[in-house]
């Protein structure tokens, strides 16, 4: 469903809001539940709304729901909003759709930057958006990702969970989104994924096997992702939250 203009030319943001999170316990899509009043997915999209960088805002959403989706931009006049797409059964198809919706602009040359963000992370600043796509212009693709504490460890285990390596502090990092890419690059990696029938569990990913170099930009930990109950309780009480 296309609102207002059609992707034009330079960076768009793709926030995916298609997935149903059901391991929140309600029988919403989670990116509709308020925060201090407010639907998860809102602030995600008023970040890039504010972002100067940003050209185009794209929303991937599940079906049924492109309406209210609508409803809510146009409620909070986001004017970069300019297309509402149904995504697919996998945050991987999901990503996919939009792509396909992209594929002549990026042909054209009139898309450059793509930014895939996860519209259950809804306290990603503009700083960081703006960092990411700086960072991506000398490079294939570039992250949000979060190190290790000096304290923590994480483990790779076997099928019969004997500990085959394990990585500490700076040796690991949490990915986070937004994820910026090569527009170019980006959808070549998705069409090359299609034909080996790979479905990535982010999109640097798809972006990696196809030998995509991709830098970090280091996030923090308010960039948290909405994914249990115990988050949303956690995001109600965040101290930079103020009543809508």
């Amino acid at each position: 469903m296309a609102v207002g203009k059609t992707p034009s030319k330079g960076i768009v943001a793709v926030i995916l809001g298609a997935g149903q999170g059901v391991r929140m316990g309600y029988q919403v899509n989670k990116v509709f539940l308020p925060i201090n009043g407010k639907p998860i997915i809102m602030y995600a999209i008023e970040t890039f709304e504010r972002c100067r960088a940003i050209d185009e805002i794209m929303l991937v959403v599940a079906a049924g729901e492109e309406e209210q989706v609508k409803k809510l931009a146009g409620y909070a006049q986001c004017t970069k909003v300019s297309r509402i797409i149904r995504g697919g059964p996998t945050r991987h198809e999901s990503e996919q759709c939009a792509l396909e919706v992209l594929r002549p602009y990026i042909d054209a040359g009139e898309v450059e930057i793509v930014l895939i963000h996860d519209g259950a992370r809804p306290f990603v600043s503009v700083e960081k958006v703006e960092q990411l796509i700086a960072r991506v212009r000398e490079a294939d693709g570039a992250i949000l990702a979060t190190p290790l504490q000096e304290e923590e460890r994480i483990a790779l285990v076997g099928s019969e969970h004997y500990i085959q390596r394990s990585f500490e502090g700076q040796q690991a990092w949490r990915a986070q989104t937004p994820q910026a890419f090569q527009a170019s690059l980006l959808l070549k990696a998705y069409d090359q994924a299609r034909r080996d029938m790979f479905l990535g569990t982010d999109t640097a990913a798809s972006v990696e096997r196809i030998g995509g170099h991709i830098v970090i930009v280091e996030g923090d930990a308010s960039n948290l992702k909405i994914t249990t109950a115990q988050d949303l309780f956690l995001a109600e009480r965040y101290p930079f939250l103020e009543p809508s």
